[in-house]
């Protein structure tokens, strides 16, 4: 059971973390008080059912409680509550989620609540908050469409199931010219193109047949070293793409090794493979395999805020009550996400409306927009026409001065200030 001393201690530290002014919170007989100046009721949303929860969420808080607020979405509490809802890859579904419920999923509930924070107390934010920030990710669930065994079931595929003789014909002819749609260079080019920073997130081996991917490390060995230099080249870093059995299996620590023994570098941040993620067990393993940075917090089947914020933030660790030390950067957009038909299938202007939708709220909170956008989402199974939008999401982020990050600016900004 939580009581208001944990809540107030986690928010205390998160909004520390997000101002430049020092805030103290005290816990009185009903009330959280802000620096002396600011009084909230305390909600004890942990006492609350579902239907109180759901009842008395008006306004973005409940009740005007912000630091019981902040802490509800931060914490995933709904989540860790009712972490018994699975799809059929064992992931929590977003129409099971607080914030789908609430129809609140596209809006930074957290950075809200904390611009109002700051402007009842006049409070100043840390240098890092005072811009928007864009993060550009990239899963390499495969190295290549032209790799015999996948570019044989590709022109099956093209043959067979989608009966397009001249899309297999054409990749033929890519095939023999050495020109692969699916080459990390293709990405890299973009980034040389506008001057970005990104994170390349590769697989450690192959992947089961229902989650798809993956390639052998070893004999792909001197590929990968080719690419790693292009990547370091083009100031880009690499992370771990964990395997989607990270959560039944022992294996994070040693995956990271085989990827570090590959790429001979630290490996410090990651992304789960179909974005599998166990509130009750994530943050857990991240953090015993000394993993820094994830980049997991997005429901794979609806884009938005999943934890309420863009601002990069620490997990609350409700076993021990305290602090993981890890630093989750919570992904706002996956491509397949807006595609899939089984997700939201929406078409590509469809799509990009709601990339610079979402990139707008970012942007009034000076938060970090991040972004995936796999190496193969390009080109074959319906991508020719999304293949602008990458190129367009960033081209947004120009024009509205969003700096590009990466892993080193996020470690350095958390560091500095830990």
């Amino acid at each position: 059971m939580l009581e208001a001393q944990e809540v107030k201690d986690y928010v205390e530290h998160f909004l520390n973390f997000v101002f430049k002014d020092e805030i103290n919170i005290k816990v009185e007989e009903q009330s959280y008080l802000i620096n002396n100046k600011l009084n909230v009721k305390i909600y004890r949303f942990w006492e609350k059912d579902y239907k109180s929860l759901l009842e008395d969420f008006e306004g973005y808080s409940f009740k005007n409680d912000y630091i019981g607020t902040i802490f509800f979405f931060l914490s995933g509490y709904w989540e860790y509550i009712n972490n018994d809802k699975r799809d059929i890859h064992g992931r929590f579904p977003s129409k099971e989620s607080f914030s789908y419920k609430k129809n609140i999923l596209e809006e930074p509930i957290v950075d809200i609540i904390v611009n109002k924070i700051s402007q009842k107390l006049n409070l100043a934010y840390r240098e890092f908050f005072c811009s928007p920030k864009f993060l550009i990710t990239h899963d390499i669930d495969y190295l290549s469409l032209l790799d015999n065994k996948r570019f044989i079931s590709s022109l099956g595929g093209d043959i067979l199931l989608r009966k397009n003789l001249k899309m297999a014909l054409d990749k033929v002819r890519k095939k023999i010219n050495k020109d692969d749609p699916h080459s990390i260079s293709r990405l890299l080019n973009i980034h040389k193109k506008y001057n970005t920073k990104g994170i390349f997130f590769f697989l450690t081996d192959f992947q089961p047949s229902n989650t798809k991917g993956g390639y052998n490390l070893y004999t792909e060995k001197n590929r990968l070293k080719e690419i790693k230099e292009e990547i370091v080249h083009a100031n880009c870093n690499i992370g771990i793409h964990y395997d989607s059995r990270y959560l039944e299996t022992d294996r994070l620590k040693s995956d990271i090794e085989k990827l570090e023994d590959i790429f001979k570098i630290k490996i410090i941040s990651g992304r789960a493979h179909y974005l599998k993620f166990d509130i009750t067990k994530s943050f857990d393993l991240y953090e015993k395999s000394g993993i820094l940075i994830d980049t997991t917090g997005l429901y794979a089947d609806a884009i938005g805020f999943r934890f309420g914020t863009s601002y990069p933030f620490i997990p609350y660790n409700f076993k021990e009550k305290r602090m993981y030390n890890v630093l989750e950067v919570p992904l706002i957009v996956m491509d397949t996400t807006l595609k899939s038909n089984i997700y939201m299938n929406l078409s590509p202007e469809e799509g990009l409306s709601k990339i610079i939708n979402l990139m707008h709220k970012v942007k009034k909170y000076n938060g970090i927009f991040t972004l995936l956008w796999h190496n193969t989402s390009f080109y074959s199974g319906g991508w020719a026409e999304w293949e602008h939008i990458l190129e367009k999401a960033i081209e947004n982020g120009i024009q509205n001065d969003f700096y590009f990050i990466d892993e080193d600016i996020l470690l350095n900004h958390y560091f500095k200030n830990e």
